[in-house]
């Protein structure tokens, strides 16, 4: 619906004007009816209509002054001017403001103002329309030229450069144009890229939000240019011209950090390896190459920084030396529920920190401590359908930081931890353990309290009363709160959807579903991912 404000200051009009123009057949809303022109130049700021019908003499403001103000700000705003007023001077004036028309309060027929506003929308909406295809063309060009210039990178790093010159002649479209000037490649990219995919939803409002702050930042003439090679990985080329009074370094290292404050502002963690100035073909394609393959130099790299790349070395000794000391240490934090737990963590990050060991044995390391450690307390958990499994394996593969894997064990000790905690203060009678591990292996299902007992072999009376005595809870709270722990654990560890997730707990209204998310932690699913 467009918006309309409607302006004047006899009460009378405006109860006539919303009583006669069907509003809602045109397509029009009356968003304010104002009585001065200072409350309706607040109403247009406030809301933004499309139309303003203002008459002229009105107190504190009068309507051309409204008019000069609320067009300044929104100058696609349509008017209409309803007046007592006939003298030369106010269409002359109403004119050079830009006003639509021009009506008489005298001779307004409501048939006359009805037509005229089919007549605005109309226009309204051919504009949106032409603005609509503008933009769409505009992105299409700009997606079609990143597609351009993605290829153009890739090939550069993955195959040979033939024809020199057809090379540099693609460089010159995408700004690159005085060759006797060196240029400093760095590549960019992101942390915790798995989080940030929960996070911002689709892979493709992530790479828009990537792409619109280096539009913003780096693509300008003089400043630098930039390539997407991968959905996690860009290049940027800087100017890098040889100084002796102007430390070229520092003024890259400047932008970077503008540029990483700019993701910053939008909950994004950014860090940037800055290769070696290079000329020569031959010398984008090596230096390119390095960064590319700096995979351990940057698993080590504080997060949200710029550094340099160098030839980082890994150590060649054996990880799993170490693995049967690190079994024992996480066991121990978790059977006597260890509370410098996190100590025991830090200490044993510190030792791969010292070492450094390659990422991917780092990866397959952790993969074998943590299902290890599932396999010592399965008999602890209430049931496991492999699916937990499943998500161990794709996020450690996912890990590209060892701060990112220091603050998953953390995380992942303290599940332990609590586990064993709360199973010391559960029941040990056998009815109330069974009846947890059918919720557990039916969390995709709906519960009854009913189909629980007799699925236990239970009177359903007998069974609610002794639950409720043995947990302080009804069944239905259980299996309520059960499914809601799982949906957060859905929502921090999967890019599922919130609809999916309410599918997969057995909720097949998705409404319902956030209600009782809602009513159990005083918070949307939606507020909560945002908030991680």
């Amino acid at each position: 619906m467009i918006k309309v404000i409607v302006a004047d200051d006899q009460y009378p009009v405006l109860e006539f004007l919303a009583q006669t123009v069907p509003w809602g057949e045109l397509g029009l809303a009356v968003a304010a009816q104002c009585s001065d022109g200072v409350e309706a130049l607040e109403a247009c700021r406030t809301n933004r209509p499309g139309i303003l019908i203002s008459d002229i003499g009105m107190p504190k403001l009068n309507g051309l002054e409204l008019i000069a103000s609320a067009k300044a700000e929104n100058p696609d705003l349509e008017v209409v001017i309803l007046s007592c007023h006939d003298e030369f001077h106010y269409v002359r004036e109403a004119i050079k403001l830009g006003v639509t028309d021009y009506i008489h309060k005298e001779s307004l027929q409501p048939e006359e103002l009805t037509e005229l506003l089919r007549k605005i929308v109309r226009l309204i909406e051919a504009r949106s329309e032409a603005r609509d295809k503008t933009e769409s063309l505009s992105r299409a060009l700009d997606q079609g030229n990143a597609a351009i210039k993605s290829e153009f990178i890739r090939n550069t790093i993955r195959n040979p450069i033939v024809g020199e010159q057809k090379w540099l002649a693609e460089l010159k479209d995408f700004g690159i144009a005085d060759r006797t000037v060196p240029y400093l490649p760095v590549l960019l990219y992101p942390n915790r890229y798995s989080g940030l995919l929960a996070r911002f939803g689709t892979e493709e409002l992530l790479t828009y939000a990537f792409d619109n702050a280096l539009d913003e930042l780096i693509d300008k003439p003089g400043i630098g240019v930039s390539f997407r090679f991968s959905p996690k990985i860009r290049f940027i080329l800087f100017p890098y011209p040889k100084s002796l009074k102007v430390n070229q370094y520092e003024i890259v290292r400047g932008r970077l950090t503008k540029l990483l404050s700019a993701f910053g502002e939008l909950g994004i963690a950014v860090s940037a390896v800055t290769g070696q100035a290079v000329s020569a073909p031959q010398e984008w394609k090596k230096s390119l190459t390095a960064l590319l393959e700096s995979v351990d130099q940057r698993f080590y790299a504080s997060e949200g920084t710029v550094y340099k790349w160098n030839a980082f070395r890994t150590s060649p000794s054996d990880i799993f030396s170490h693995y049967q000391k690190a079994i024992d240490d996480f066991r121990h934090a978790i059977t006597n529920e260890s509370d410098p737990y996190r100590m025991v963590v830090r200490e044993w990050m510190q030792l791969l920190r010292d070492e450094r060991y390659p990422a991917e044995t780092v990866r397959t390391w952790l993969i074998k401590l943590l299902l290890d450690i599932e396999v010592k307390f399965k008999s602890l958990q209430d049931f496991d359908d492999g699916e937990s499994i499943q998500d161990l394996h794709r996020q450690v593969l996912g890990m590209e930081s060892i701060y990112e894997v220091e603050d998953f064990l953390a995380a992942f000790v303290e599940e332990k931890i609590r586990l064993v905690r709360t199973l010391k203060r559960e029941s040990a009678r056998p009815e109330i353990r069974e009846a947890k591990k059918y919720v557990a292996a039916r969390l995709h299902e709906k519960i009854g309290m009913e189909e629980a007992a007799l699925a236990l072999h239970l009177n359903p009376s007998h069974f609610s009363r002794i639950f409720k005595q043995e947990t302080g809870e009804t069944f239905i709270e259980y299996v309520t709160r059960q499914k809601m722990e799982k949906a957060k654990e859905l929502l921090d560890h999967t890019g599922k959807s919130i609809e999916q997730i309410g599918e997969a707990l057995g909720y097949d209204n998705t409404s319902y579903f956030i209600k009782i998310f809602k009513s159990v932690y005083g918070f949307s699913p939606k507020e909560y991912r945002l908030s991680q």
